[in-house]
């Protein structure tokens, strides 16, 4: 029974070591899809503006934001009467009685789905548009839009970078922590190899083992990420702008599938290791 519980035991600086590797690799893929929500809701965001002539009427107007409603790009296309336009205007019912009449145009105002929101391609859907003799004129933000593709660019760059280097960093150190627990059980498995254990017959239970061991590790990991990132939700929601709670489900089950795999696949070559050094070798 104690030879049981010392072989369960000397798992355990393995076990967490895994955890903590997985755990941090997680955090880091939470951020990612974090700041690929952030930049969704930004994007999504971005309003183009079609300002019409007073002698359009509303029933033209309506049909042209009917007409951009069905494009696959455009989420969302409302109309703002000149009534309406008033009541955001800076100025309001002040500056209408001020200046004798309303300046306010109808307008439309059009949300894109965030793939469609880059520069150029605004560029060119107001070029287009304004080719309308309707339409008075057309306005986006330019500069914010410009930069939301240049800084966009050079987060993702970074993150990519950052994902990279923690997979190989996380890699290294599980492959790292497995190979110490093999090298301490060392010489239990040449002895078994020397009674005549073939090499399948050692490497089924040590594999079997380092599997469960990453199952577990990566379980708890994603526990610990779950309980942080429910905590985050709570209480600092602004920090939270993930839409889909598959994206976090999928980046939970990677976690498993990772702890799972990476552990299967160094307890193999380690164990590969042993069994081939000879006697001396070990010392």
């Amino acid at each position: 029974m104690s030879r049981f519980y010392k072989r369960r035991i000397s798992y355990l600086p393995t076990f967490f070591s895994i955890s903590f590797v997985l755990f941090l690799g997680g955090l880091l893929g939470y951020f990612i899809l974090n700041a690929n929500a952030m930049k969704r809701n930004i994007k999504e965001n971005i309003e183009l503006s079609l300002y019409f002539n007073d002698n359009v009427s509303e029933a033209d107007i309506l049909k042209t934001r009917d007409k951009l409603q069905t494009e696959p790009y455009v989420k969302k296309a409302e109309y703002i009467s000149k009534e309406e336009g008033v009541k955001i205007w800076p100025l309001g019912a002040e500056g209408v009685k001020l200046l004798g009449f309303n300046p306010i145009p109808n307008s439309i105002d059009v949300h894109f789905n965030s793939g469609f929101v880059v520069f150029d391609s605004l560029k060119t859907l107001k070029k287009a548009l304004e080719k309308n003799p309707g339409i008075r004129e057309v306005q986006f933000d330019e500069n914010v839009v410009e930069n939301i593709d240049k800084y966009v660019q050079t987060a993702g760059i970074i993150l990519i970078s950052l994902a990279l280097m923690m997979g190989i960093v996380s890699i290294a150190l599980i492959n790292s922590a497995i190979r110490m627990n093999m090298y301490s059980r060392r010489f239990l498995i040449k002895s078994m190899q020397l009674v005549g254990a073939t090499k399948n017959f050692i490497r089924r239970p040590i594999i079997s083992t380092g599997i469960i061991t990453g199952l577990c590790s990566a379980i708890f990991a994603a526990l610990l990420l779950s309980a942080l990132i429910y905590f985050i939700k709570q209480k600092f929601d602004f920090l939270f702008m993930i839409d889909n709670y598959l994206e976090i489900g999928a980046l939970l089950a990677g976690m498993l599938i990772l702890g799972v795999l990476i552990t299967g696949l160094s307890s193999y070559f380690a164990i590969n290791k042993y069994l081939k050094l000879k006697l001396d070798d070990l010392f």
